[in-house]
């Protein structure tokens, strides 16, 4: 007996996840006491109620369902919550009528089982405080009740589980505020990109699927290791992979047009004068027709790149002399991008987003299980050829959660629905991008094939 309390003791103080924590300390418990069934009930403080939590029956097999009832005398549970003492029970049938508590039969009669000897443990914290109640049901050797010594049993081992469950409690309440916090900072960082809304769960859960997909196959990525622990590390690097965006001005990350609606309006009516006073012959709304053309985040096409180089050269002469351009170098240098609607400065600030993403993340004190959350979060824009940002990685400087990250990442920039600058791209069209990115030694062809051969997108 001596021995299996040192197991316990070994074996519990470890455990941080919940879930488990229950499932051992009730094994352990009905193996030592002989018991066929037991339940676990937890103490919910914020409406004085016990949660019925977690249930073990060798004997029947059904369908867990919680449920909340009072924290008072009324219940077997409630009593011994209430009073924080052992309630040992011979027959819950043949419970005295001076007694406050009563056994309900419900499970009983639904289940056909039938609830005899019956011992409720408190479980209290370091400060003797109720955080939880156990319940060990029909003793399945002789005398088929629980006695004195089982009572002492019970005593000894309700401070050990106590404790370990407050520890446990304790961790599930610290990933809980984890979770609201970086719910908090997505909300934030949508806040001021309402354009990429959505973008962030999208990421993350792509990532995550390809991720259990991957450590699902050995014989494709032997290497690859996805344990609880990482998988929780990843799920938080990918919600905050763009964290670093509230270091990034305003403008610059909801900027959907190359200039804004009151410069288009300006240049508008410059067009407008200086073909009325004879300085362009071109029809003025045909000509303002292509700079809007010029001003949507699209490939900007040949001609109207060179209709702007000569707008630039243009100016409007007025009486005084002064010379106003149709086009100041502003207008010009923001019309004449390429691709999108970022001149190459506004480029280089929102790249710099991946690296306060790494700065502000490498600021909070992670656990030993979560401390690659900044370097995993801001490794979705490096390339595999060096050629990508912040750092410039190459090859296996890049981790394989970070090479994940940045396929899933491009994958939901080419597909979202959700861009008012841009039409989201068929599936294959966008595969087919992903797929000449792996080729040319951007991203991971390994992991591409295997998400495109798994139809994993879908």
């Amino acid at each position: 007996m001596e021995q299996k309390f040192v197991e316990i003791v070994y074996e519990l103080f470890g455990i941080k996840d919940l879930n488990l924590f229950m499932d051992i300390s009730l094994k352990k418990l009905r193996d030592i006491l002989h018991a066929d069934a037991g339940s676990i009930f937890l103490y919910n403080d914020a409406d004085n109620t016990l949660i019925f939590k977690y249930t073990q029956n060798d004997s029947i097999d059904l369908p867990f369902k919680e449920f909340a009832m009072p924290l008072d005398e009324k219940s077997i549970a409630g009593y011994v919550g209430v009073n924080k003492k052992i309630l040992n029970i011979k027959d819950a049938y043949e419970i005295s009528d001076s007694e406050p508590y009563r056994f309900n039969r419900d499970f009983d009669r639904f289940s056909g089982y039938r609830t005899r000897s019956m011992i409720t443990i408190p479980l209290l914290n370091r400060k003797n405080d109720l955080i939880g109640v156990v319940q060990l049901i029909n003793k399945k050797t002789e005398p088929y009740y629980f006695t004195k010594q089982d009572e002492i049993i019970c005593h000894s081992l309700s401070g050990i589980i106590g404790v370990s469950l407050e520890n446990s409690l304790l961790y599930s309440e610290i990933e809980n505020m984890w979770e609201g916090f970086i719910k908090a900072s997505i909300q934030a960082i949508e806040a001021r990109d309402p354009i990429t809304r959505g973008h962030t769960e999208r990421v993350t859960n792509l990532t995550l699927k390809i991720a259990s997909e991957m450590s699902k196959h050995k014989d494709i990525f032997p290497d690859f290791t996805l344990t609880k622990d990482q998988y929780t590390m990843l799920k938080y690097a990918c919600l905050l992979h763009d964290f670093g965006k509230i270091g990034v001005k305003e403008y610059i990350l909801q900027k959907a047009k190359k200039v804004s609606e009151d410069k288009l309006e300006k240049i508008k009516y410059k067009i407008l004068y200086a073909h009325k006073a004879g300085f362009i012959g071109e029809d003025p709304q045909n000509l303002f027709e292509k700079i809007k053309k010029a001003n949507e985040p699209t490939v900007l096409e040949e001609d109207i790149s060179n209709m702007l180089n000569n707008l630039l050269h243009l100016n409007i002469e007025e009486s005084a002399g002064q010379k106003i351009p149709i086009l100041d170098n502003d207008e010009y240098n923001a019309l004449i991008v390429k691709r999108g609607s970022l001149t190459e400065e506004e480029r280089k600030e929102m790249e710099k987003h991946v690296l306060y993403t790494y700065v502000y993340l490498s600021a909070i004190p992670w656990t030993k299980e979560l401390k690659d959350v900044p370097k995993i979060a801001c490794m979705h824009h490096e390339k595999l050829d060096g050629s990508g940002y912040p750092f410039g990685l190459k090859g296996d400087e890049i981790h394989p959660y970070g090479r994940i990250m940045a396929i899933a990442d491009i994958y939901d920039a080419l597909t979202a629905k959700d861009r008012p600058y841009k039409k989201a791209l068929p599936v294959e069209t966008a595969l087919s991008i992903i797929k000449k990115e792996g080729e040319e030694n951007k991203l991971d062809i390994n992991i591409i094939n295997f998400f495109i051969d798994k139809r994993i997108y879908e």
